[in-house]
């Protein structure tokens, strides 16, 4: 199915994530978003014999990396499923009722697209190559983005270019979009960026040294494709119930949106009220306690060394007694 090596997976935030993972002995840990395996093979060499780990991913061909990779390690389990569906999963039930009974120690989700998905232009997730207009983290459910384009109209879609974009030009945008697609223009991803920069020319923007015009308009779209937002907060607020007590939840974030979600959410759970007006109108639940409240974000090595890692943030909490 692919045409291109498989990357080299650079886990990011990797010694942010083992400082912040503490793992007891016989730990029991849940990897959200398993990718290629880069932080659960670390996290496995910091375990003992007795450690159990489960990655769940929602993308076949990254679940079959990362058996290459970690398969032959007897503590490591992995399930097909999306992070946000795992919850009520039976096959998942059944793994934490025999595995982690009294819950987990650790539970980490790295969100987003992954190097693999971008890299593979078959994916149809990046400019930079002509492919497919796809962009499903589950290529085998769900709309491709072409189909998913060909059912909003003006309004819908320039709302969730705008929304999950922050694309200011969101309207023109959707109207040269959906013209693309009425002429048979839209068919691959260099045409959806040609419809972009018919808006945004690409050349102006690159002189000044600012992103690609397309960027904002991909990630929108692939965010709407796959649903990233719509359970964000109900999936952290599961997986905090999955937490033994002094268990902690990692999360890594890559844009605004989803650290604004993430952010929110821990901060709900630690009974911190950021409504309007100075209290809550009830009293919020404390069942976490925030490590580092303001997140972490990649050192300046990290940052020039592995440039897609600048814009990730990584939040941790604690679950209380």
């Amino acid at each position: 199915m692919m045409t291109v090596p498989p990357p080299v997976h650079v886990p990011v935030l990797l010694q942010e994530v083992l400082d912040h993972l503490p793992l007891p002995p016989a730990a029991r840990i849940l990897d959200l978003t398993l990718g290629l395996g880069g932080h659960a093979e670390a996290l496995l060499a910091q375990a003992d014999a007795g450690a159990r780990y489960l990655g769940v991913d929602r993308d076949p061909e990254a679940r079959a990396l990362a058996i290459q990779r970690l398969g032959r390690d007897a503590r490591f389990s992995i399930l097909a499923c999306a992070y946000e569906d795992l919850w009520e999963d039976p096959h998942f039930l059944a793994w934490r009722a025999a595995q982690a009974p009294e819950g987990f120690d650790a539970i980490l989700a790295d969100l987003g697209v992954s190097t693999l998905q971008l890299r593979t232009p078959e994916r149809g997730f990046s400019f930079r190559d002509e492919g497919p207009l796809d962009m499903r983290m589950d290529p085998e459910h769900g709309l491709s983005a072409r189909a998913w384009i060909a059912e909003q109209t003006d309004e819908s879609l320039a709302d969730a270019i705008y929304q999950y974009g922050e694309e200011r030009a969101s309207r023109p945008i959707a109207r040269a979009i959906l013209r693309a697609l009425q002429e048979d223009r839209l068919s691959t991803t260099r045409d959806l960026a040609r419809a972009v920069y018919t808006v945004i020319p690409r050349e102006p923007a690159k002189r000044k040294g600012h992103s690609d015009p397309a960027t904002r308009t991909f990630q929108a779209i692939r965010i709407a494709v796959n649903g990233e937002l719509d359970r964000l907060a109900a999936s952290l607020e599961s997986a905090v119930t999955h937490l033994r007590p002094g268990g902690r939840l990692a999360v890594i974030s890559f844009h605004s949106l989803e650290d604004r979600i993430v952010k929110q959410t821990l901060r709900r759970l630690a009974g911190i009220y950021d409504g309007p007006g100075r209290t809550a109108p009830v009293e919020l639940p404390k069942i976490l306690k925030l490590i580092r409240a303001g997140g972490i974000a990649p050192g300046e090595a990290e940052a020039a060394a592995n440039p897609p890692s600048r814009s990730a943030r990584l939040r941790v909490a604690e679950r209380l007694p």
